[in-house]
């Protein structure tokens, strides 16, 4: 992704101002901008279009999704459309979306917070992703780079974005145009076969079994990758976790619900997220480490 805040500015200028790279990753990019109509800060998403099948129907359903499921948990967006950008290789469509602008993603938050502050936002996690299945909607790449904080009045918030491979549960197979979907730390035992197309929010569940394990252990990955994501996720077992502010004491009803929650076949893991937050939070309040 090549564009450059100066072209936007010269594409965009008479509805935003001030663009500011906050990200980029293939040919999207997000930028920090201000929204004259709306007169707030916003974040911009913009991908340009270089002519790949499905692009723009898959950006238009990425708005979509998260303009039709407004929640606390999810990332709201504003508005959306289509742009000419006059870059360096010549005139090039963009696709565009706003979105409110959140403090920083989970990634590179969650290594300072208190045990508290972790366990909270897991729990969160759990009910944005407990509304999406609800809906019929699964992420297919749940992690913490696409879970996103902002501030308010009642502490730290999560928020669930980047819904650029999100679909109706049942109709995506696990790999287009040769290339598989998801993250590889992440990604279940089952996604590893292209052909693969049942019901993505097992998937799912299993992504977010590993994120919170990555979240509350301050770091760590509950598989042993050594030999390959693939093998990991197959065939590896599930390390005990390890919470550092309680000097390593075991948490056996916590460690029994996230290997429910990693179990090898989807049928082994719960039956819904929203059953798999309850019993998360039985356990945690069982082991006295609730938030």
């Amino acid at each position: 992704m090549n564009c450059a805040p100066t072209d936007l500015d010269a594409a965009l200028g008479e509805r935003f101002a001030c663009f500011k790279l906050l990200g980029k990753g293939g040919d999207g990019a997000v930028f920090a901008a201000w929204d004259r109509v709306r007169k707030a800060d916003i974040a911009l998403k913009v991908m340009r279009d270089l002519g790949e099948a499905g692009l723009p129907e898959r950006f238009e359903r990425e708005y979509q999704i998260l303009a039709a499921t407004r929640d606390d948990h999810l990332v709201a967006v504003h508005d959306h459309g289509q742009i000419i950008v006059l870059g360096e290789s010549g005139p090039t469509r963009h696709f565009w979306y706003t979105m409110e602008r959140c403090d920083s993603s989970l990634r590179t938050s969650f290594q300072p917070m208190t045990l508290a502050g972790r366990l909270a936002v897991v729990l969160q996690l759990l009910d944005g992703l407990a509304l999406l299945h609800a809906k019929m909607i699964a992420h297919r790449d749940i992690k913490p780079d696409n879970l996103f904080l902002v501030t308010t009045r009642q502490g730290p918030r999560i928020k669930i974005g980047d819904f650029g491979i999100a679909t109706v549960a049942r109709l995506a197979p696990n790999a287009a145009f040769g290339h598989l979907s998801g993250s590889p730390p992440y990604l279940a035992p089952e996604r590893w076969s292209e052909d693969e197309d049942a019901d993505w929010r097992p998937s799912d569940q299993y992504a977010a079994g590993v994120t919170l394990y990555e979240i509350l252990s301050r770091g760590s990955l509950p598989l042993d990758f050594s030999g390959g994501y693939r093998r990991g996720h197959q065939r590896s077992g599930i390390r005990p976790l390890q919470i550092p502010e309680l000097g390593g004491r075991r948490l056996i009803s916590v460690d029994r619900v996230v290997a429910r929650m990693l179990g090898k076949k989807p049928d082994a893991r719960f039956a819904s997220v929203a059953d798999c937050k309850r019993e998360l939070t039985a356990a945690l309040a069982n082991e006295g480490a609730s938030a």
